[in-house]
């Protein structure tokens, strides 16, 4: 499948140019778009060449060809995200990917690891339940989300009284569109569907294999949880913790933040990754 993508980079630089630094891959969350984390690379792209694709069944990388109908696995996303490392001659990424990004930034590592130099994983645990319990009955919102709404504040109050999650609810508002044909008029830019046999997908993703294999190769891997998470439990993060010590294996725990770490983190967030891929080199 061919996706849409955005990139931005330094001005006075070419984006494959030798003194740019490796490049940046964003991976989004379920729903969202690459254009989610403008707000994050407006604050990179002095430094670092930035990239951020719209994922299968997201953004402008749809409709789905009939070809790859029902193909919503973690390996199927990470092909998707592969071709596009070709098509633009992109040799080796950092990855940052966030919620169902996690899934896809694994995968492909997991397939391709000598393309990556590193991850950053947002809110995610190692584990084959998706979402720590949550991701049922977020099958279940999406399934009975309308298609369209005839205002922001009725979008906004739909969401925040029927999405199992306050924090995705706020995503979901940030990533909603005004519809083309009526300015009145909001919707979502995914394919809903295809949102719910990811969700189901999911639990079939072995995030630990995958793991295991990502740090034989000596790819450093860094966690992170909001406290406030609802997808990403407590108890959880603290038993993967203890379970999964590797000498390349970090977990960070942040305050003040919920499932949307990045974006109400954001400044710590940028800093973070300046950090870990200048120490990658």
């Amino acid at each position: 499948m061919v996706l849409n993508f955005f990139k931005w980079f330094p001005k006075d630089s070419l984006p494959h140019s030798p003194e740019t630094s490796v490049p940046l891959l964003f991976l989004h969350g379920m729903g969202g778009t690459g254009l989610i984390w403008r707000p994050i690379t407006a604050q990179l792209e002095d430094y670092f060449f930035c990239i951020a694709p719209d994922q299968r069944g997201h953004g402008l990388s749809r409709p789905i060809p009939s070809s790859e109908e029902g193909r919503f696995h973690g390996l199927d996303y990470a092909k998707d995200v592969n071709s596009l490392l070709e098509q633009e001659g992109i040799k080796r990424v950092y990855l940052i990917g966030h919620s169902m990004g996690v899934r896809t930034a694994l995968a492909l590592a997991y397939l391709f690891p000598q393309k990556i130099a590193g991850i950053i994983a947002v809110d995610i645990g190692i584990t084959t339940h998706w979402g720590g319990g949550i991701g049922l009955p977020l099958a279940d919102f999406i399934e009975k989300l309308p298609e369209t709404f005839s205002n922001r504040a009725t979008m906004r109050a739909y969401l925040m009284e029927n999405c199992p999650d306050p924090a995705i609810a706020q995503y979901l508002s940030a990533v909603s569109q005004r519809t083309s044909e009526n300015p009145e008029i909001w919707k979502f830019p995914f394919d809903h569907q295809a949102l719910v046999k990811t969700i189901h997908e999911a639990n079939e993703a072995p995030l630990d294999e995958w793991l295991k294999e990502i740090l034989r190769h000596q790819i450093p891997c860094t966690f992170l949880r909001g406290m406030n998470s609802k997808v990403w439990s407590k108890q959880d993060f603290e038993d993967q913790k203890l379970k999964y010590q590797h000498p390349l294996l970090e977990f960070q725990e942040w305050e003040n933040c919920g499932h949307g770490l990045p974006f109400e983190q954001r400044q710590r967030f940028v800093e973070l990754i300046k950090a870990k891929v200048n120490s990658a080199h």
